[in-house]
C-alpha cells in the first residue's frame, strides 16, 4: 500500500513539472516572446513549429519546416494556433520531460493528444535577455521532408518532380500527317499591378502576407498606397522621412543605405534626394514627391512613413505644432476627453487645429504654422498650451517630462516639436497585427466610441469617398509661432509665474 501511494505522489509531481501555469513568470515570458515575434520576418528561425496528427504524441511530430510546398502556409496557421492557445482559457501549456525544449498544449476536452508542439532556438537567449525565466531552447535539427499524400499522383510527379506547364503544338509532316510536339514552358511570374506609372517598377512577392488579422498581402498594401497617394503625398513632399518596416523595428532615416544595405542592385537613377546638413555632417536623404517614389519605397519594404516637421529648404522652421496624447492602458476614452479639453483651449485662443489617430491607442493634434519661426519658439508655444490644458483638467492629464504624477492620466507630449523631429504621416499605415492607419478625423467625430483599430485600409478609403479629407486646407490656415508665444505669455504668463 505505501508503495502505491508513493507512485501516486510521483505521478502528481511529474504532472506539476510538465504543466506551466498561466500566472507564472515562465508562462508570461513564453507568451511575451511569441507575441513579439509574430510580425518578425525571422520568426521561423527563432520559433520552430510542429504538427501532430489527432490522437498522437510528440514522438510522431512533423516539422512544419519540412512540409513540401506549403510550409509557409502551415507555419502561419500553426503560429496563430500557438498564440491563440497561449491566450486561451481552456488550453494548458506543457513542457516535455522526454524531449527537453519541446512545448505543447492539452485542451480541457483533450488530455491525450499533444497539440501544437513548438520549440525555441538558442538565439532567443540573446534577443530576450531582459525577460525572466527564459524557456529551455533546442539546437536546430535537420527537418525530415514530408509530402502530404495526394489522391491522384501521376508518374511524373511521384518522386517530387517539379510540375511544368506543357504546351502542345501541331505541325504537318511531309505526307500531310499531323504530328504533335510537346514544349515545356516555365510558369509565368506573378501578375504585375497596373498602376499606370510613369516609371517602371518591378513589384515582387506581391502575395507575401504583411498583416495577419485579417490577412492582408503586399499587393493589397500597394493598392492602398496607390489609392491614398494624393492625400498622403502633400504631407511627405520635400521632407526628410523616417520609415519603418516592422512594429519591432525602430524608425530609420530614409537614406540610400537604408534601402540598399542588404541588396546588390543600386537604386534607380530617377529616385530624388537632398543633402541634409546637421552641424558639421551632411547626409543624403531620399525624397518622396510622387506616386512612383511612394510605391517604390513600399516595394522595397517601407510600411510606415514619418515626415519631418520642416521641409529640406527650411529645416530650421517647422510647418506645424503637434501635441501627442498617449493613453494609460489603451484607455482611448480618456484620450478623447483630453483632446476635447484641448480643443476648448485652442478655440478660445482662436487657433486652427486638426486631429488624427496615431494608428494605435493615441491621438495627435496639429496646429499649422507659417514656417517663419524657429523650432524653439514652436516648442515653447506647444508647451504653454499643454500647461493650459493641465490647468483646466489636472486630474485628467499630465505633461511628459514634468514632475506631474502621471499614473492613470493621459500624457501630453510636446517634445517632438524639436528640430529633426518627425511623426507618422496622416494616412500612413502603422506596422502591427492589423492594417490600421494614422487617420485624420473631424472634431465632430471625437467621442467615447472612437476606436483607432477600426480605421483599417478599407475604412480609410471609404471615409475619403464619403466625407472627404479632414485635413483639407491644412496648409492654408497658418499661425506665426513667435506671435502665438508672445500672446500666450502676455495674457496667461501670470498663471505660471
Amino acid at each position: 500500500m505505501p508503495e502505491c501511494t508513493n507512485t501516486l505522489y510521483l505521478t502528481i509531481e511529474l504532472a506539476e513539472i510538465m504543466l506551466i501555469r498561466k500566472n507564472t513568470k515562465a508562462f508570461k515570458t513564453i507568451l511575451d516572446i511569441v507575441w513579439n515575434c509574430q510580425n518578425r520576418e525571422d520568426r521561423d528561425k527563432l520559433i520552430r513549429l510542429y504538427i501532430t496528427r489527432a490522437g498522437q504524441s510528440l514522438e510522431n511530430r512533423i516539422s512544419v519546416e519540412g512540409i513540401q510546398g506549403d510550409a509557409a502556409l502551415f507555419y502561419e496557421m500553426n503560429y496563430q494556433t500557438v498564440l491563440n492557445n497561449l491566450q486561451s482559457s481552456n488550453h494548458q501549456l506543457h513542457s516535455s520531460d522526454e524531449i527537453p525544449g519541446i512545448y505543447f498544449f492539452h485542451s480541457s476536452s483533450n488530455k491525450v493528444w499533444d497539440e501544437a508542439p513548438f520549440e525555441f532556438d538558442d538565439a532567443i537567449k540573446k534577443e530576450f535577455t531582459s525577460l525572466p525565466e527564459l524557456p529551455v531552447t533546442r539546437k536546430k535539427e535537420k527537418p525530415e521532408k514530408f509530402i502530404f499524400p495526394s489522391g491522384k499522383t501521376s508518374e511524373s510527379t511521384k518522386k517530387g518532380t517539379p510540375i511544368k506547364e506543357v504546351k502542345e503544338t501541331k505541325a504537318k509532316g511531309k505526307k500531310g500527317e499531323v504530328k504533335s510536339k510537346q514544349i515545356e514552358t516555365q510558369p509565368a511570374g506573378p501578375k504585375q499591378p497596373d498602376y499606370k506609372l510613369k516609371r517602371k517598377i518591378e513589384f515582387t512577392d506581391v502575395g507575401k502576407i504583411v498583416f495577419r488579422q485579417p490577412q492582408v498581402d503586399k499587393k493589397e498594401v500597394l493598392d492602398f498606397y496607390h489609392k491614398v497617394s494624393e492625400y498622403l503625398l502633400p504631407h511627405l513632399k520635400d521632407r526628410p522621412l523616417m520609415v519603418r518596416v516592422r512594429s519591432d523595428q525602430s524608425p530609420l532615416p530614409l537614406t540610400p543605405e537604408a534601402l540598399t544595405d542588404d541588396r546588390d542592385e543600386p537604386l534607380p537613377d530617377w529616385i530624388q534626394s537632398a543633402l541634409i546638413f546637421t552641424g558639421k555632417t551632411k547626409s543624403k536623404m531620399l525624397l518622396c514627391n510622387d506616386r512612383e517614389h511612394l510605391l517604390f519605397y513600399v516595394e522595397m519594404g517601407c510600411l510606415e512613413f514619418s515626415p519631418a516637421h520642416a521641409k529640406v529648404k527650411s529645416l530650421h522652421s517647422p510647418d506645424y505644432i503637434v501635441i501627442v496624447l498617449d493613453t494609460p492602458g489603451y484607455e482611448i476614452a480618456k484620450a478623447v476627453e483630453a483632446a476635447l479639453v484641448t480643443k476648448q483651449i485652442l478655440d478660445g485662443l482662436k487657433l486652427p487645429s486638426f486631429i488624427k489617430t496615431d494608428g494605435m491607442s493615441g491621438l495627435h493634434i496639429y496646429i499649422p504654422l507659417d514656417s517663419k519661426s524657429k523650432f524653439q519658439k514652436s516648442q515653447e508655444a506647444a508647451g504653454f498650451i499643454c500647461k493650459l490644458v493641465r490647468l483646466k483638467a489636472p486630474d485628467l492629464v499630465s505633461i511628459t517630462g514634468s514632475d506631474d504624477k502621471g499614473f492613470g492620466k493621459v500624457s501630453l507630449d510636446y517634445s517632438l516639436n524639436e528640430e529633426g523631429g518627425s511623426i507618422v504621416a496622416p494616412f500612413s499605415l502603422v506596422p502591427g497585427q492589423s492594417p490600421v492607419g494614422a487617420t485624420p478625423i473631424l472634431w465632430e467625430e471625437l467621442d467615447e466610441k472612437l476606436r483607432p483599430e477600426d480605421f483599417n485600409q478599407e475604412a480609410i478609403l471609404k471615409r475619403l469617398k464619403q466625407t472627404g479629407d479632414p485635413f483639407e486646407g491644412f496648409f492654408k490656415k497658418k499661425v506665426n509661432a513667435d506671435d502665438l508665444l508672445e500672446n500666450l505669455d502676455d495674457h496667461y504668463g501670470f498663471l505660471f509665474s
